[in-house]
């Protein structure tokens, strides 16, 4: 940068593409000494921040103002986040975009048709429909897609990025089923994600997010109707409200929390209005609603009700 007079002031503004009521721009001020030509530049630490999703565009632009008062901005650039360690190769569905660098074509096609699969039958079920097109990352292993995040948990074998409208999954080629499972939830929390977002700031309870993304896997595994069943036996499931919050982090307790939340959302689906209702709930959410409200807005129950109606239905309906 060059100016007539000594230059003062330095700023870099960008913006991340995602969803966002309004578009916000984030400003830093980079370190330099002034000088009537100076270069600078400025790091994006995303150990502090927290990181993006491949295939992020951001947008950004310089702004400079001289000892003499003279401002003046650089045109606005746009870069994308790109994960530039593996070769990519795509391939397209109708509003899907499936990116993988280890296995054949016909494993990313099989992919490819369990996702669409999965959104057809979820919009069926529940009304809530992908809009715009989302991109699915199949990392080669857990271990890869955890070395392109920050941070991640251990546990970790795939996530949805909902403001981003992408997901990113570990799927080996000899792993086939279970990525098309997974797929098939992440997709599940991009689209319910779509159909709740506003500007209110309203959080879906977790067992209604969690739910509906494993329904939209299909049937029940044979493994977590066993878990259920024995929660139900043992008396060691939860009540719905305490569902509302985030999970357990014990592997056991956060089985038998995700396959409770399966069998509320079924219950709800086949018992109570079906894809009418479900829709219906998941748009008093848009309209900023909290879950004590919509639960009794739409369906005329609270969480203690649910719970007591639930647990009743299931002691008539063994898994």
């Amino acid at each position: 940068m060059a100016a007539a007079a000594d230059i003062s002031r330095i700023t870099l503004e960008y913006q991340v593409q995602k969803l966002n009521v309004f578009p916000v721009t984030s400003v830093t001020f980079p370190l330099f000494q002034p000088a009537r030509r100076v270069t600078t530049s400025w790091t994006w630490d995303m150990r502090e921040t927290g990181g993006l999703p491949p295939g992020t565009d951001l947008s950004y632009w310089w702004s400079f103002e001289d000892a003499d008062g003279h401002a003046a901005q650089t045109p606005v650039a746009t870069i994308s986040f790109d994960d530039e360690r593996h070769s990519w190769q795509s391939l397209s569905g109708s509003n899907l975009n499936l990116l993988w660098y280890q296995g054949s074509d016909s494993f990313a096609e099989q992919l490819m048709i369990a996702a669409e699969e999965a959104l057809d039958r979820l919009a069926d079920d529940t009304g809530a429909r992908l809009e715009g097109t989302a991109d699915i990352y199949i990392y080669a292993s857990t271990e890869d897609l955890q070395n392109a995040m920050v941070y991640p948990q251990e546990w970790t074998g795939g996530v949805a990025y909902t403001e981003y409208h992408t997901i990113a999954i570990g799927i080996s080629p000899g792993n086939l089923e279970w990525g098309k499972e997974t797929i098939a939830h992440e997709l599940a929390h991009l689209a319910v994600h779509q159909a709740t977002f506003s500007g209110y700031g309203v959080d879906l309870p977790t067992w209604l997010d969690e739910g509906l993304a494993m329904y939209a896997e299909g049937d029940l595994s044979s493994d977590m109707k066993y878990v259920l069943r024995n929660a139900i036996d043992q008396n060691e499931l939860f009540t719905v409200k305490s569902l509302c919050s985030p999970f357990p982090a014990d592997a056991s307790s956060a089985y038998i929390a995700y396959a409770q939340s399966y069998s509320l959302v079924e219950y709800l689906i086949n018992e109570h209005g079906g894809q009418d209702k479900m829709l219906g709930l998941l748009n008093a959410f848009k309209q900023g609603s909290g879950y004590v409200e919509a639960l009794d807005q739409v369906y005329g129950l609270d969480i203690i009700q649910l719970n007591t109606l639930w647990r009743d239905y299931i002691t008539l309906h063994p898994v």
